[in-house]
Formats: C-alpha cells, sequence, structure tokens
C-alpha cells in the first residue's frame, strides 16, 4: 500500500531554501518592527508593523513546516539541483529584467524621469517580445506623459529633471 506522504508532489529544487529565507526575511521584519516603539501599547507607532510581521512571521512557520512534510527533490538525469533551482526561480528573462531596473535607477538622476522611464519601458517591451516598434513607442510615450501628468499636477510629485523637462519648461 502507498502511503499519501509517497504519492504526494516533491518540493521544486530550492523551494525549502525560499521557505527559509521568507522566514528569516519575516523574523528580521518583526525585530525592525519591535524596535520602532515596542508593543507600549495597540496605537503605538508599531503597533501595525508589529502585528503584520507577526502574521508573516506565522504564515512563513506554516509554510516550512508544510515544505518539509512534502518530499524532498528528485535530481534530474539532465543536471543538479542547483542548476534546475536557477532555471526555475532566474530565468534568463527575469535577470534582464533586474538589470534593466538597476539601470533605470542609475539613470535616473543624471537623464532625468522621462528619458530613463522612456528608456526603460522601450527595454521592458524589447524583453517581453514586442516587435511592432512603432506601435511600442508610440504607446509608452502615451503611458509615460499620462504618469507623468497625473504625478505633477494631480499629486505634486517633484520628479528628477533631465534634458527633456528642461525642454519644456
Amino acid at each position: 500500500m502507498i502511503s499519501e506522504k509517497e504519492t504526494r508532489k516533491p518540493r521544486a529544487p530550492g523551494e525549502l531554501g525560499f521557505c527559509l529565507a521568507l522566514l528569516l526575511f519575516s523574523l528580521t521584519a518583526l525585530y525592525l518592527s519591535y524596535r520602532i516603539s515596542g508593543f507600549s501599547s495597540w496605537s503605538s507607532a508599531g503597533s501595525l508593523p508589529l502585528g503584520a510581521s507577526l502574521v508573516m512571521c506565522v504564515s512563513s512557520l506554516v509554510v516550512v513546516f508544510g515544505e518539509l512534510d512534502r518530499p524532498a527533490p528528485e535530481s534530474a538525469p539532465d543536471g543538479t539541483l542547483a542548476r534546475r533551482f536557477f532555471e526555475t526561480v532566474f530565468p534568463a528573462r527575469h535577470v534582464i529584467f533586474v538589470f534593466a531596473l538597476i539601470a533605470y535607477m542609475f539613470l535616473l538622476e543624471p537623464l532625468g524621469f522621462i528619458a530613463s522611464s522612456f528608456l526603460y519601458l522601450v527595454a521592458a517591451s524589447l524583453v517581453l517580445g514586442e516587435r511592432r516598434y512603432a506601435h511600442m513607442i508610440v504607446l509608452n510615450a502615451l503611458s509615460l506623459a499620462a504618469v507623468y501628468l497625473v504625478f505633477r499636477t494631480a499629486f505634486s510629485v517633484v520628479l528628477p529633471e533631465g534634458f527633456v523637462e528642461r525642454l519644456f519648461r
């Protein structure tokens, strides 16, 4: 007779490690939220972050124990568990997006909001497979103009200025 544990789906490579990292993050958030004001009262500045991080810790513990109950990942004949983990968690498209986002952060101050955001939107569209270039440029420009107008007029947010913003001043 086959037990229930043997018929359950095995963990994905790196799944338990990710859950443990999530638990560590939750515990760190709990510690930092406690440092805001301790637990002096229900209405203190740290009570909401403390409650949220406590829920995160409990949820993380439930997930970790659930993962420990599942069978370990099966090793594949075509590669190691580490290789399968990186192929599953960090596909090339995700890595490219992370690098594009890092480039956006560094370009935001020197180029300004409009130019750096437009370059990021174009890069993201290309990574996602958009090949109708005129359509992509027009749609990205209109979207960016709408975001810029809403943040500048409705919310009065000061965005980093670059050469494009200086042209329209």
